[in-house]
Order: structure tokens, then C-alpha cells, then sequence
């Protein structure tokens, strides 16, 4: 079974609260006309009624009572003035009209003839004493037609508004719903692998407007991301294949020389090779599965101080073989809640960075301490190396982007980027300062615990 569209629904319901509003509509004007009408009617009638009562009860001899003609009643209005014997007195009538059972101050609506009548009957009385009764009736057909077409016309009246309002509801609808429509067709193209694709907005700023505005927003960010993907893809496989490459070569070399000297080296070179892709392809799933890093980590109470020492310590042997001298000043009782390796890896990551990039005899200054406006932890990691080009400065984080292009080979470009990426984990800020040929200083701001 088909479905039925949006648009189709929404004319289809409020077609349906018109139809009954308007049916309620009419309903009550119809009622409230009748009851006008009927009621100034049954009051004139009443009016009348008591008026003839009070005039024969005035008269010397009420058995004898006879109008003028400037009392009679219109044409259209019939009365009789009976005894208490029922025996008629006076009056104009039609016989039918005596044929009715009395009912005294009762006010009834009769159909005789196919045309609809009110009859009345009221009492007489002279000095106190019931001497008779009066009926009065009265034709109120015209009234009653009046008010049938009035319905009639009124439902009538319904149709060509229901239509009428069900068009300009579909248009209407059509009209708003267009920019839905234009969203769908858009994800289907980008679906299909355009990623260009984007809506025009208008000027409103209503809700599809804003849908509107953060659906580009979406595939611009889309875009992005497998844009990103599509380069890091590229550039894993070409950081992967080089040392690939390289084993291979080496290893072939090894085994056609059958000198254990040269196998020996090589396979040196080999185990070198491994590690570096071993730490490479480990920080690569690490990035790769950001979400999940993020809620495997392990957090506790740090203190930031004793970590870094104990970093440094560890990686002063690499430092010395360039004479570079690493110092630590910290505040004591610094504690922030981190992962333990991860913190581990970004402070390695960034000495490593400063060793390999630094000049002879240089140093490396790691000042830690509490900004007490911020309510954060900071760490500065200040050397006097060769510091980074000012439009190399923005891309420095972005995976596999090395700044020194000449030593290309020295590193896998992932260093910088997982570093951010860690803070980013630990919701820190990172920032860099640096200058060719002076050196560089890269501040992390971590939250207290």
C-alpha cells in the first residue's frame, strides 16, 4: 500500500478541522437564528394573547364580545375566545384549528397541511373567576422556510470553502514543505558521492531557515571529514609503504650477501624499521578510534609534576646524544585528572619532538604550574631549536603534515597531531609559539582536578 505524503496528510487534516469548524459554524448560527426568529414570534403571540385576554375581560358582557376592526389581528393570525364549556364566542379560525387539545400557557408547534403553526391557549378571567380560554394561532411557515435555506445555503456555502481551502492549503504546503524536498534531493546526491552539493538559503530566519542553514552545515563538515580521511588514507599507506619498502630491500640485500656483518646490520635496521611502524600504526588506531579512546580512558589524580620528571628522566639518554640539556621547574601539588599513558605519550611526544628538532648543546625548559584566573594546569615546553616557519604554524597538528620537509624520513608526522589529540581528550587547549632559527614553546592548559 502506497504511502501517503506529508503534504497530502497535512492538507488532508486541516481540511477536516475546517470542514467541522465551519459545520459547527453554521450549526450555531442556525440555531441562534431560529431562536431569534421563533422567540420574537412566540413573544408577539404571547403579547397578543393577553391583550385580547385582558380586552374581553374588560368588556360589560365577554359571551358577547365582538372586535373593531381597529382591534382585530392581522390577517395571518388566528384566534378563538371559548367558555368553559369549549363553546366558541368569538373569533377567527379555521375548524381544524378547535379540533386541538386545550394546553394552557403552552406554547406548541404544529404541522397541518404541510405548513407549520404555534398555537397558544390562554386563560380568561373577570373578577378573579376563569370564565373561558383563548387560542391563538399563527402561520409560521415563511419562518421555518426562512430558516431551512439559511441551513441549505449554508452547507452549500461549505463545499466551495473546503475546496477552496484544500487548494490553498496544498499550495501552501507545497510551497513550505519545497526546502524539505530540496534537502532529500541534496542527501541523495551526496549519498550518490557529490559533496559539493549544497541548498541556497533564503532570507527567512524561521525553523527551515535554520534547518536549512545546518544542513550545509552538516555536509560541509561531511565534506571535510572524508576529505580528511581521503588524505589521511593517502598518506598512511605512502608512510607504511616507504618502510615496507625498506625492509624488503635491506632484507633481500641481507640474504644475497651471506655476510654476517652486513646481515647482522641490516637486521638492525629491520627491527628499527618495525618499531617506528609499530608506534606509528599504534597512534594511528588510537586517532582513528577518537570516540572510543574517549570513553576507555582510564582517569585519575595526577600529579603532573612527578609524571613529567619521571618522562624526562626517561628520555634524557636520547637528549645527551645531542648534548641537550632538559630542566624542570614546576610548582609542587599540581593534580589534574588524566589517563596515565596518554598523558605519558603527549609529554613524550612533545620532548622527542624538542630532542629531535633541536640544536647541539641546546636545552629544553619544561616549566609547570597553576594559572589561578583559569583554574588550569600549565605546561610550557620551551627549546632553542630550529624552530617553525610562520605559515607552517597553522598545519602543525594535522596528521602527517611536517614542517621541515627535509627530513622527511626522520619521522612519521603524527607526533604533533596526537599530542592535540590528547589534549583535546583531556578537554585542554594547546597553543605554539616559534621563530626560525630561535626555537619554540608549546603551552598545554589542562584542567585541576
Amino acid at each position: 500500500m502506497k504511502k501517503i505524503s506529508i503534504r497530502t496528510r497535512i492538507t488532508l487534516w486541516y481540511t477536516l478541522l475546517l470542514m467541522i469548524f465551519l459545520a459547527i459554524g453554521v450549526a450555531g448560527s442556525y440555531n441562534a437564528m431560529y431562536e431569534i426568529l421563533l422567540e420574537q414570534q412566540r413573544n408577539g403571540m404571547q403579547k397578543g394573547a393577553h391583550n385580547l385576554a385582558r380586552l374581553i375581560a374588560k368588556s360589560d358582557n365577554p359571551m358577547q364580545f365582538s372586535l373593531t376592526d381597529k382591534r382585530s389581528p392581522p390577517k395571518d393570525v388566528y384566534f378563538a375566545f371559548l367558555n368553559q364549556e369549549n363553546q366558541v364566542k368569538a373569533g377567527q379560525y379555521e375548524e381544524w384549528m378547535l379540533e386541538l387539545p386545550k394546553e394552557l400557557d403552552q406554547i406548541r408547534t404544529i404541522e397541518h397541511d404541510d405548513l407549520y403553526w404555534f398555537v397558544y391557549d390562554y386563560p380568561v378571567y373577570k373578577y378573579n373567576t376563569e370564565i373561558g380560554w383563548i387560542r391563538t394561532t399563527i402561520d409560521t411557515t415563511a419562518t421555518f422556510q426562512a430558516l431551512q435555506a439559511m441551513r441549505e445555503q449554508g452547507i452549500i456555502f461549505i463545499i466551495p470553502c473546503l475546496l477552496l481551502a484544500a487548494l490553498g492549503g496544498f499550495l501552501i504546503t507545497r510551497w513550505g514543505l519545497k526546502p524539505i524536498k530540496n534537502i532529500a534531493i541534496a542527501a541523495k546526491e551526496i549519498g550518490a558521492g557529490d559533496l559539493s552539493k549544497r541548498i541556497e538559503l533564503d532570507a527567512a530566519k524561521d525553523e527551515i531557515g535554520e534547518l536549512l542553514t545546518e544542513f550545509n552545515h552538516m555536509a560541509d563538515n561531511l565534506q571535510n571529514v572524508i576529505e580528511r580521511e581521503k588524505q589521511f588514507s593517502s598518506d598512511a599507506s605512502h608512510e607504511i609503504r616507504t618502510p615496507i619498502a625498506v625492509i624488503i630491500t635491506n632484507a633481500e640485500y641481507a640474504i644475497e650477501s651471506q655476510n654476517l656483518a652486513i646481515c647482522t646490520q641490516t637486521l638492525s635496521l629491520i627491527i628499527n624499521k618495525s618499531k617506528h611502524m609499530q608506534q606509528m600504526l599504534s597512534q594511528l588506531m588510537i586517532l582513528a578510534r577518537g570516540h572510543e579512546q574517549a570513553q576507555a580512558m582510564e582517569l585519575e589524580q595526577l600529579d603532573i609534576s612527578n609524571v613529567i620528571t619521571d618522562i624526562a628522566e626517561e628520555r634524557s639518554p636520547r637528549a645527551e646524544e645531542k648534548n641537550i640539556t632538559i630542566n624542570i621547574d614546576s610548582e609542587h601539588g599540581i593534580i589534574v585528572n588524566a589517563d596515565l599513558m596518554l598523558l605519558s605519550r603527549m609529554i613524550t611526544n612533545l620532548i622527542d619532538n624538542a630532542v629531535q628538532y633541536g640544536k647541539e648543546s641546546g636545552y629544553i625548559n619544561i616549566d609547570i604550574y597553576k594559572d589561578k584566573e583559569t583554574k588550569k594546569a600549565v605546561i610550557l615546553v620551551v627549546d632553542n631549536g630550529i624552530g617553525i616557519a610562520q605559515n607552517d604554524l597553522p598545519f602543525i597538528f594535522d596528521r602527517f603534515y611536517r614542517a621541515d620537509k627535509s627530513r622527511s624520513q626522520s619521522g612519521s608526522g603524527l607526533g604533533l597531531s596526537f599530542v592535540d589529540f590528547i589534549v583535546k581528550l583531556h578537554k585542554g587547549h594547546i597553543s605554539v609559539d616559534s621563530h626560525l632559527g630561535k626555537g619554540t614553546c608549546f603551552k598545554i592548559e589542562l584542567p585541576l582536578a
